[in-house]
């Protein structure tokens, strides 16, 4: 946040305003500009007791003034000024305020000036000192919601102190100009540092009525994003899982299709799925996916809510679900191996073992040196019933998750190819393979030889140069 450079006016400014007061004035008008005039006079001289006392009677005299005679604008104005000097921000920031509007409207703009141009020195010098605060708190201890350790309970106390001062300065900066967005977004902002969620929260809703018009007021509405999502962070840090799913369904009252408050409510959905059980558990699992999908659907191009909308359905038992969740995923990415990877497993489960196939032999291509991959396939294959192509997926997953990866393919690959051989017409047939993994089965020393371009790999007995077993991972047709 950076501070806000404002030149500051003194007394002189408010010396111009008083200057010839009117034999005709109301007495407690007249009066109570005198007095202000000897009070800034005797401040300037440093004589401080004649100060407090002359101020406090310009006070006394002008608030009656007020009463007395609301057209006496230039009163009101000073009025604004002796308040601010005693410290009373929200009487200050009225007077000023009707001094404002009432010289607005006669068009007075000399005088018009004096008043806003010393309403903004009260009013910088307040939000100056809240920003200065602010940042002297965030020096003493950055992460103030964090706990402490034993030797920062007291950076975190002088912490504290720094951002109390820094809430009274910008509340007085508030009630100085109530509708101005940089004081209410910096209050905000100084609540929610401390963890005060619910009164940095209270603040920027308000705010958004009270600065409506206001160009900045986008600021307001983005800060209050950050702090409702902060404050939901902290309830599901606390594991307060029923308190932040709350939380986030009354806001999603107001704004149902909101992504990011939908991923919310998934993420504490998915967290207190995982401390119940049985159908509770379930229920809470679906319930995420739900969540998770809808803020997929509001921002498709983040694949990571659509994963976590597939796995919520998964743990649920909603295969079918999951099923839609993967596959919409897949039509944002169509290439991606993890997603295919995860679907073929749901549609295993689902028994749709030709459908499992197809899409773990797309994995399979796009990834073939992630030995899972062949491990699922080889499982599908399994499960259908077809033990020969379960065995040549599963070789080559013992391949690569046994063996070693030779140095030199061709090298290694030559070592095998005894004249007459089958690792000798293999060679001699589609020339040296890209990788050789070298890997020992039932006391037999074993190469496989992967030809990741034709997607087929071989395994031969280093001994005798004899085909074990083919593998082809071609797509299925």
């Amino acid at each position: 946040m950076n501070k806000r450079s404002i030149v500051v006016v003194g007394s002189a400014a408010a010396l111009l305003l008083v200057a010839g007061v009117a034999s005709a004035r109301n007495p407690h008008c007249a009066g109570g500009l005198q007095y202000y005039s000897q009070a800034m006079n005797d401040k300037m001289k440093g004589n401080t007791e004649d100060y407090q006392r002359e101020i406090a009677k310009a006070v006394d005299q002008l608030s009656q003034c007020a009463t007395e005679d609301g057209q006496d604008f230039e009163a009101m104005g000073v009025l604004g000024q002796a308040y601010a000097e005693v410290d009373s921000a929200g009487p200050a920031g009225e007077a000023f305020q009707k001094a404002i509007d009432g010289l607005t409207a006669k068009g007075d703009k000399k005088k018009l000036d004096v008043v806003v141009t010393n309403r903004e020195s009260y009013w910088a010098r307040a939000y100056n000192e809240g920003i200065k605060r602010i940042q002297d708190a965030q020096s003493a201890y950055p992460e103030y919601t964090k706990a402490p350790g034993a030797d920062e309970a007291s950076l975190k106390e002088e912490a504290t102190k720094q951002y109390e001062a820094a809430i009274a300065a910008l509340t007085r900066a508030k009630m100085l100009k109530p509708t101005h967005p940089a004081a209410i977004r910096s209050l905000g902002t100084a609540y929610a540092l401390m963890g005060r969620y619910d009164e940095a929260e209270a603040t920027l809703k308000n705010g958004l009525t009270e600065a409506a018009g206001a160009p900045e007021v986008a600021g307001l509405a983005d800060m209050l994003k950050t702090v409702r999502t902060n404050k939901a962070g902290s309830l599901i840090d606390a594991k307060n899982y029923d308190g932040a799913i709350a939380y986030y369904q009354d806001l999603i009252k107001s704004d149902p299709d909101n992504g990011d408050l939908n991923n919310g409510l998934g993420s504490a959905l998915f967290n207190r799925a995982q401390d119940k059980k049985d159908a509770a558990k379930r229920a809470d699992f679906k319930a995420a996916g739900e969540a998770y999908g809808k803020a997929f659907a509001a921002k498709p191009a983040s694949t990571d809510l659509g994963f976590n909308s597939a796995l919520s359905y998964q743990y649920a038992g909603e295969l079918a679900l999951a099923e839609g969740a993967w596959r919409a995923v897949l039509k944002q990415t169509p290439d991606d191996p993890e997603a295919l990877s995860s679907l073929g497993s749901t549609l295993a489960d689902m028994q749709k073992y030709d459908d499992a196939v197809e899409v773990l032999h797309r994995a399979v291509n796009l990834k073939p040196d992630n030995k899972t991959y062949f491990r699922q396939l080889g499982a599908v294959f399994s499960k259908a019933g077809n033990t020969d192509k379960a065995t040549e997926m599963l070789m080559v997953y013992m391949a690569m998750n046994t063996g070693a990866t030779a140095s030199d393919a061709a090298a290694a690959a030559k070592s095998a190819a005894k004249p007459g051989s089958g690792a000798a017409n293999t060679m001699a047939s589609l020339g040296a393979p890209s990788v050789v993994y070298q890997w020992q089965s039932e006391g037999k020393s074993l190469q496989t030889w992967v030809y990741a371009d034709k997607k087929q790999a071989y395994a031969f007995d280093v001994a005798t140069g004899t085909l074990m077993k083919k593998s082809d991972w071609s797509p299925k047709k």
